[in-house]
């Protein structure tokens, strides 16, 4: 695959939001999150952790806490002037996990500032400067990770949608998983294999979120 047929297949993935009710093999979701684990780390730290969920049981339980709560959110925002704008955006929040083959749950956790703490330890105030942690390294490296596990899903022709509407109910599933801190969960991902084709949806032009810096300064 050359660079050209690269970027071809990086744009032919969606986000799929509704599955077949069929199985995803062991062995292929093994490499799916030996793909994930494979991201870039600062300091090669792998702050992850990943709660692959396919009791279904335990997914009937997540969808409907989800639904639960954003129907309990939903309730509220009709009470006030905003119920057409919110329509059925809500529904978004659980639906696909309802169908979804796996749920998978991505967390991460925080690590010490070491730089701060060595600029303590030389008497110097750490809010004075400006450190790594201003980046939430481990937050962007499991962000990379879920990226590659989403690419990896896609290479092995399944649909995956990754969602922030779960986290409504972040704390039902917490409980439920049994994640404790210092673990934050990061979202959720649906996983299987797809039962739509969803269109391609508008990019920005490059010229709207790129700056070209390729001119010398005198």
């Amino acid at each position: 695959m050359n660079g050209a047929q690269c970027l071809e297949w990086l744009q032919s993935r969606r986000s799929v939001r509704v599955f077949e009710a069929r199985a995803v093999e062991r062995e292929v979701l093994e490499r799916i999150l030996h793909a994930a684990t494979s991201a870039p780390s600062s300091t090669n730290r792998q702050p992850w952790r990943f709660s692959v969920v396919t009791s279904q049981s335990l997914k009937r339980g997540i969808a409907e806490a989800v639904q639960l709560r954003a129907d309990a959110m939903k309730a509220i925002v009709q009470r006030g002037h905003h119920a057409e704008d919110l329509g059925g955006y809500t529904d978004f929040f659980h639906e696909p996990l309802q169908t979804a083959a796996v749920i998978i749950i991505p967390q991460y956790r925080d690590y010490p500032d070491l730089m701060a703490k060595l600029l303590e330890s030389g008497g110097a105030d750490p809010a004075n400067f400006t450190t790594a942690a201003a980046m939430q390294a481990e937050l962007c490296s499991t962000s990379a990770a879920v990226m590659n596990l989403l690419l990896q899903a896609h290479a092995e022709g399944l649909g995956a949608c990754w969602m922030a509407g779960p986290m409504v109910a972040r704390d039902d599933i917490r409980t439920l998983l049994g994640i404790k801190p210092p673990w934050h969960m990061l979202g959720a991902v649906a996983l299987g294999f797809s039962a739509e084709a969803p269109s391609k949806k508008p990019r920005k032009e490059l010229g709207a979120v790129v700056q070209w810096l390729d001119k010398d300064t005198p």
